[in-house]
């Protein structure tokens, strides 16, 4: 048997209720401090009391109980049960490292140069959240930015080496009726599209990596682009690989139960040795190719001639600068 040590905060009575929800658990009957729950699965009946406090004297020994009949009721490990009633409200990503040494350990190196390409990865998400490009400049949108402070690493678990990064995302409500009396379906919270994002991404680069080897054309990574490939996420992969061992990366997702599994997404990707040296040639080209938007550069004016009507004067997005021997233009 798996014991689980369990605070007065770690599972808390609306969480254990959102879940039981979200996995097709009923309310049956409410009492003065609590509420039973109950589930038939293969003409088995399975009950089970939810307090209303967590500060009741034997909340502890009452979650212990919740805990016992799910694992019977599912057949799922405790542990499974527990992980996913204290991210009742997130979206999980984890990232197996498949390099570490047996004993699932990195040098501090690693671990630092780990944690700063997993950040990476999820800004390129979440830039490609908000609009789909090959490449994004130094200057990222102000909403990536800020999700980055939302989303947080979690504790790591036991294995190759398995990070765990954590989105937390607001529940998904009902919305009412529109005038036809049809259900209105609520927009899709930025934490929840940029996980989706994610998620997508991977797969398309698992799927082109294929179809370039096969076909030596960059073509199936730009079109892959739609889905969120960029190249700064192949270099945050790529970062990853080599970081961990230089042997891929696995990822799997986990989806807050208070939202459910979003349609027409996947929820594991691998990211194989194999597939580094596309993935390192298609961050050269998007980075070659690709132009950056409002971006500045400075240089110097070497000659003006005069073009058409214009009365000398070096025209650039639409503006007339009007130069001096030895100035500097913006372009």
């Amino acid at each position: 048997m798996i014991t689980i040590n369990l605070s007065s905060n770690s599972i808390r009575p609306l969480d254990i209720m959102a879940y039981l929800r979200s996995n097709k658990w009923q309310e049956v009957q409410r009492i003065e401090r609590g509420a039973f729950w109950a589930k038939e699965i293969a003409n088995v009946s399975y009950e089970l009391l939810v307090p209303f406090d967590s500060q009741i004297r034997d909340y502890t020994n009452r979650v212990v109980d919740i805990l016992r009949v799910i694992e019977k009721a599912e057949a799922r490990t405790q542990v499974e049960i527990y992980e996913d009633l204290t991210a009742i409200n997130a979206d999980v990503i984890r990232p197996r490292l498949l390099g570490a040494n047996a004993d699932g350990a990195l040098s501090l190196e690693q671990g630092m140069r780990i944690h700063q390409e997993a950040r990476n990865m999820m800004l390129a998400a979440a830039c490609s959240a908000l609009e789909k490009r090959p490449l994004f400049n130094k200057r990222k949108p102000e909403q990536a930015m800020n999700y980055l402070e939302r989303a947080y690493f979690g504790i790591p678990q036991r294995g190759s080496y398995i990070m765990k990064i954590i989105s937390p995302v607001s529940p998904r409500l009902a919305a009412g009726k529109d005038l036809f009396g049809n259900d209105l379906e609520p927009d899709e919270p930025f934490e929840r599209q940029t996980v989706r994002t994610l998620a997508n991404a991977l797969n398309a680069v698992e799927i082109a990596c294929r179809e370039v080897a096969a076909k030596g054309d960059i073509a199936p990574m730009k079109i892959a682009v739609n889905r969120g490939v960029s190249a700064n996420l192949c270099e945050a992969l790529v970062g990853l690989h080599f970081g961990a061992g230089e042997k891929g990366v696995n990822f799997s997702f986990s989806w807050a139960p208070i939202r459910g599994i979003p349609q027409d997404t996947v929820s594991s990707a691998t990211i194989t040795m194999d597939s580094i040296p596309i993935l390192q040639e298609t961050v050269r080209i998007f980075k070659e190719t690709e132009t950056i938007e409002s971006s500045e550069v400075l240089g110097t004016v070497n000659k003006l001639e005069h073009e058409g009507e214009m009365q000398g004067g070096l025209k650039t997005k639409n503006k007339t600068a009007a130069p001096s021997a030895g100035g500097a233009a913006s372009i």
